[in-house]
């Protein structure tokens, strides 16, 4: 199979697409070989990864009412439905989704749109009946032939049943307790795939793993062009899947470049545990910085109702929160620096209080989110935050203002209060810092060097 004649950053934009909606150009310079059958695409995914398939997998085609169904089933085993209208309700809050995001439809839209389905439990990869869905034109050209569609789809269902057989993939997503933690291992999940997907198309990896890696900048503009593709969807939802094929497959090839393959298995074998890890691979490959667990023992106890969401965003998700108001720009950096955060959500009656502790490197990168949360917050509410009676290190909204909003700083921490008015949101406040346990965390792996250290913090 030739692969010299093809514009990798153009090819690596197709083959993401490809995942999402079948959608790309035909008159590439390169179009691959006769298609392979499913037992032959099998064991070239086998040789590719240097891993052998452990159980048969097989292949059916399914009605899209059929492959629904399985979704459906596969969304309500990872996610109860409550708890995602539960998280819709704290994200819509927050100003990260819209307000009534009917959120497992739009989970459930997004994963039909990627056509292919892989049972796990049921060993068998499903495709639709019928043409698969084109999708829109890419970037103006015809869609490539359904065959070339077909293997690509089959490549990344086949990877994702590698990864379930060596590393009990999806055990692993759902032991992770935050949607920070199961994100990451969705990018790499996703990486891994894209990876396996470009040696395949590029023939022989091994001679072009310098091309390999040199390809995956060539994603850098798949963000704009999901925008485009999925328009109808939350931008959330949207944002997450170019972080799971651009940042995942930047972070996945850092361990391909160092130790190939098996760079990637021990990669596998010991994740990263924070989306900063996977923005920053620098922070997991080379200097290790695992994120802070955060237990605010005294917010816990004054805040009342039942508690409907205990979770981490992390630098992603602060990153994508902090982008509905300010610039791109300006988000990335306020985000920067992230060192780990907590979120609770409390039912009081008719009424949802929010309390979100973040942590963060040092007192200017606490400073620095500090500052550009209180421009996010001012600016999606139409208000202004004003210094409270304790100081100019807490702003709080009037006393009058339709909205009850307290942000504080201390020292390397920040601390936002959402549904509670004065002066009771002061004294909550003051009483958080009096018990707040924070303590870090790490996993071994030989491509790092790993530290353990576990503290608390009286404040």
């Amino acid at each position: 199979m030739r692969g010299g004649g093809w514009s990798l950053a153009r090819f690596w934009l197709m083959v993401s697409l490809l995942l999402l909606s079948g959608c790309s150009e035909t008159d590439l310079d390169a179009p691959p070989s006769s298609p392979l059958s499913f037992e032959e695409l099998k064991q070239r995914v086998s040789r590719i990864r240097g891993l052998p398939f452990q159980q048969e997998i097989s292949l059916e085609t399914r009605s899209t009412e059929t492959i629904q169904t399985i979704l459906e089933k596969s969304l309500g085993e990872e996610y109860r439905k409550e708890n995602l209208q539960q998280q819709a309700r704290v994200y819509a809050r927050l100003g990260l989704l819209p307000e009534a995001t009917d959120l497992p439809k739009a989970l459930l839209e997004l994963r039909l749109f990627q056509q292919s389905v892989y049972d796990s439990r049921g060993k068998t990869i499903f495709l639709p009946k019928g043409p698969l869905r084109p999708g829109l034109a890419f970037l103006g050209r015809s869609s490539v032939p359904e065959d070339i569609t077909k293997q690509l789809l089959l490549i990344y269902a086949l990877s994702y049943s590698l990864q379930e057989q060596h590393f009990h993939w999806d055990e692993k997503i759902r032991n992770r307790n935050t949607e920070d933690s199961r994100l990451t291992l969705r990018a790499l999940r996703k990486g891994d795939a894209t990876l396996v997907a470009l040696a395949h198309l590029m023939g022989n990896p091994q001679e072009n793993r310098q091309k390999m890696i040199h390809g995956i900048k060539g994603l850098s503009n798949l963000s704009a062009q999901i925008d485009r593709e999925l328009p109808h969807l939350p931008e959330l939802l949207r944002q997450k899947v170019a972080f799971q094929i651009v940042q995942g497959s930047e972070f996945v090839s850092w361990a391909y470049a160092l130790k190939g393959w098996e760079g990637v298995n021990a990669l596998l074998l010991h994740p990263p545990l924070s989306t900063e890890q996977i923005l920053h691979p620098e922070k997991y490959y080379m200097k290790r910085d695992d994120p802070v667990r955060i237990t605010p023992w005294g917010l816990i106890r004054q805040l009342s109702g039942k508690k409907i969401i205990d979770d981490t965003l992390g630098e992603f998700l602060i990153q994508s929160l902090l982008s509905r108001t300010l610039s791109k720009g300006e988000a990335i950096e306020a985000a920067a620096g992230w060192a780990g955060d907590s979120l609770l959500a409390f039912q009081q009656r008719e009424e949802l209080v929010l309390g979100w502790v973040t942590a963060w490197d040092d007192r200017e990168e606490a400073r620095e989110f500090f500052r550009g949360f209180q421009r996010a917050l001012e600016r999606r509410h139409g208000i202004s935050l004003e210094p409270s009676p304790a100081g100019a290190d807490t702003l709080t909204t009037s006393p009058s203002s339709r909205i009850s909003l307290l942000l504080q700083i201390r020292d390397n921490f920040v601390f936002f209060l959402d549904g509670i008015p004065l002066p009771r949101s002061v004294e909550i406040a003051d009483g958080l810092w009096n018990d707040l346990e924070i303590g870090i965390e790490s996993e071994p792996f030989e491509l790092a060097k790993r530290t353990r250290q576990t503290r608390s913090v009286g404040k």
